[in-house]
């Protein structure tokens, strides 16, 4: 534990000091970790902060040694556990990776650790057609395993492509950190290869089909947070190629993060309610319990693969690893007996129907020979227009999305004309959806949401969307922390209260609504946008609250989620699992160092301090110093409400800085000095960029103040 007592003086030239005697200054430490050194005005965020390292990051490093594999839900490969207690015992590179190796690069710069996470995720999860598992079950033969809903209406795939969208993050976080060109040219195939996973389920309006993406016990089908957050995975892969000096890479990879935002723009804002809707669902009228939907085709291999299991709303993808009794691969399919080419399947309607655009999955049953596999067919239509092309992706799980002029028809028939490859004699779907021409989506919301959040978080709300969604959360902002007078950080829903059966996951219906660093990230990323560092902070006391409180197995420790509504005082907040790292890790490093301190780094190597802080932190100073964004480099700044200085050492060269101005400055003339000499510098609204010339022995040292 490190106990942080601030001194409210610290000297003008504090920069010039040693080591020891800025932490016998400054901070009295009990630990060995090379942690950064936090100077805020705030001794609670403090101690959270270097409790977070202590208590749950630090322990979640005595990994046992490697060994014979005792299960399929173990992986003793792995770097760090995802909490301290080794409740769950695999590795997971959708969700909990992403948030770890922020928090032990920012606290620890431990690079040689992320790589390794790096490595077990591209080498054991990484399948042949690109897509991630994002959970240590290695006889599930596809990417997840399936969920249902409460009343059993549903069964979904949650996280099915979390993994790819944050193993580009993750990748794009080692190659900031690093600045290593040469990891970067050996693993861009790799990131195109995650990239082009994704890309195969992005749909012809550019609505990426992702399941639940951070959330695994709410049904989400386009799930609006991973809209967004595969657009800045896009986005950030676009910035990568460009180092690469791969110009239609490049291209590629920002005009698939258009495709989304403009996606996004069109389909999920909703000009009425002044924010983004939380999910979209696809308008399935072809579903066996909607309007009368009829099956008829060429052949049925069996009673246990009929027409009927095509259109009954299930995919039939992975394990059923958690006995939801449903949606097991290859058990949901149509199987046509002795067929491929020439093998048919139509959907029948009650009524003439307007339809405009038809999606078919293949087979899905791991034991699925290639030759039963279509590659293309055409969709012929009861008015008898022109027939439509249909072409299936090449994945593992192959899906073909066929949009076409609207006709008004009575059945709409796909015939196989060519299949993937050779062997098998029976072909079949697993899914054929029909979408209606005037709604092919639903829109779903349970008020504002954590969609808006990652919206306006990752750039894809323009200026005037962003204040629209802002001032809707401000207006409700208690909505998103407080039940039963006890407050957490952040519910995913204004009205959380008001999911339904059809919508909670049945294992644990309430385990999302609360939904910890995943919902807080969006949250703070928001904040951080909107310039509001007194929310930030604020978000920061009602996650201390908790720290304080027994619901992490403990005092100074967090739990996985906490239960909506479930909060009674006294009580361990009926928390799913004590001792949980994606607390700590978010808190140390998307809100302290990214969103309150600004400390970030671009893929040019530009180093960025931008702070968004109370404005009483200003007059009061903060800073720190060891900060790890970098890995050849250190960096420590101090504001004050009318200076800024600091220093960074490295190797021999230059290093360019973009440092935010206090506010004080921010509309007056300022310089930049070094050594008591001036440095260029350029202006940047309230920014300032400049360089500096490091002679690899000694800090340079900078100063930003008043030029008047």
């Amino acid at each position: 534990m490190m106990i942080i007592r601030p001194s409210w003086f610290w000297p003008r030239h504090w920069y010039l000091l040693g080591a020891v005697s800025l932490l016998s200054a400054n901070v009295e430490a009990q630990t060995q970790s090379p942690l950064p050194i936090l100077r805020i005005p705030d001794a609670k965020i403090m101690e959270v902060y270097y409790g977070n390292w202590s208590n749950t990051l630090a322990p979640c490093l005595d990994v046992p040694p490697a060994g014979p594999q005792p299960s399929p839900h173990v992986e003793p490969l792995r770097p760090w556990k995802v909490d301290v207690q080794g409740h769950y015992p695999g590795w997971y590179p959708g969700v909990d990776v992403k948030h770890s190796s922020a928090a032990y690069l920012a606290c620890a710069k431990d690079l040689p650790l992320i790589l390794r996470g790096w490595d077990l995720t591209t080498t054991k999860y990484l399948m042949d057609d690109g897509g991630v598992r994002p959970m240590t079950m290695f006889h599930s033969p596809h990417t997840i395993v399936p969920e249902t809903t409460v009343d059993g209406s549903v069964v979904f795939y949650p996280l099915r492509l979390t993994a790819n969208i944050d193993a580009l993050l993750l990748g794009d976080m080692i190659y900031r950190f690093s600045g290593d060109r040469a990891w970067l040219a050996a693993n861009l195939p790799v990131l195109r290869k995650l990239a082009a996973f994704l890309e195969a389920w992005i749909d012809d309006q550019g609505l990426l089909h992702s399941d639940s993406y951070d959330l695994d016990q709410v049904y989400r089908e386009i799930d609006g947070v991973a809209q967004a957050s595969a657009h800045e995975a896009f986005r950030r892969l676009a910035a990568l190629e460009s180092v690469a000096g791969t110009s239609r890479a490049r291209r590629r990879a920002d005009a698939m993060a258009d495709r989304l935002a403009a996606a996004a723009n069109q389909h999920f804002w909703d000009e009425s309610l002044g924010y983004y809707v939380e999910h979209l669902i696809y308008n399935n009228i072809a579903r066996s319990n909607r309007w009368s939907a009829l099956p008829t085709a060429s052949s049925e291999l069996d009673p246990h693969h009929a027409a009927g299991r095509a259109i009954d709303g299930v995919i039939g993808l992975g394990i059923d690893a958690f006995g939801v009794g449903t949606g097991v691969a290859g058990r949901h399919e149509w199987v046509a007996r002795k067929e491929t080419t020439g093998a048919w399947f139509q959907v029948n309607f009650s009524r003439p129907t307007r339809i405009g655009r038809v999606i078919l999955l293949n087979r899905t049953d791991p034991q699925t020979q290639s030759g039963e596999r279509f590659a293309e067919g055409t969709l012929e239509f009861s008015d008898r227009s022109a027939k439509v092309p249909v072409r299936f992706t090449n994945l593992d799980v192959s899906r073909a999305v066929a949009a076409f002029a609207p006709r008004e028809v009575r059945w709409v028939r796909f015939t196989g004309t060519r299949m993937q490859g050779v062997g098998g004699t029976n072909a079949g779907l697993s899914e054929f959806v029909v979408l209606p021409a005037d709604t092919p989506y639903r829109k779903i919301s349970h008020g504002m949401t954590d969609t808006s959040m990652a919206m306006v978080a990752f750039g894809v709300a323009d200026t005037v969307r962003a204040e629209r969604v802002w001032q809707h959360f401000r207006q409700r902002e208690s909505s998103f922390y407080e039940v039963n007078g006890l407050r957490a950080p952040t519910w995913i829903a204004e009205k959380a209260e008001t999911y339904g059966p059809s919508e909670l996951n049945r294992r644990a219906p309430h385990k999302d609504c609360v939904a910890m660093g995943r919902t807080w990230r969006y949250d703070a990323l928001m904040r951080r946008r909107m310039d509001d560092g007194e929310g930030l902070v604020r978000t920061l006391r009602d996650a201390n609250a908790l720290y304080d409180r027994p619901s992490g197995g403990g005092a100074g420790r967090f739990a996985e989620r906490y239960g909506l509504g479930r909060f009674q005082p006294g009580d361990e907040a009926q928390a799913t699992i004590p001792a949980y790292a994606e607390y700590p890790a978010v808190y140390n490093s998307t809100v302290v160092q990214r969103c309150l301190l600004g400390l970030d780094v671009d893929v040019q190597g530009t180093l960025h301090i931008e702070p968004c802080v109370p404005s009483s932190w200003y007059g009061a100073g903060f800073g720190q110093e060891g900060c790890g964004i970098l890995k050849d480099h250190d960096l420590g700044f101090f504001y004050r409400a009318e200076s800024v200085e600091g220093w960074v050492d490295g190797p021999k060269g230059q290093k360019s800085i973009l440092v935010r101005l206090p506010p004080t400055l921010a509309a007056h003339p300022v310089q930049v000095e070094t050594g008591g000499r001036p440095v260029s510098f350029r202006r940047e609204a309230d920014k300032v960029r400049f360089t500096l010339r490091l002679d690899g022995h000694s800090r340079a040292l900078f100063t930003i103040r008043s030029g008047r």
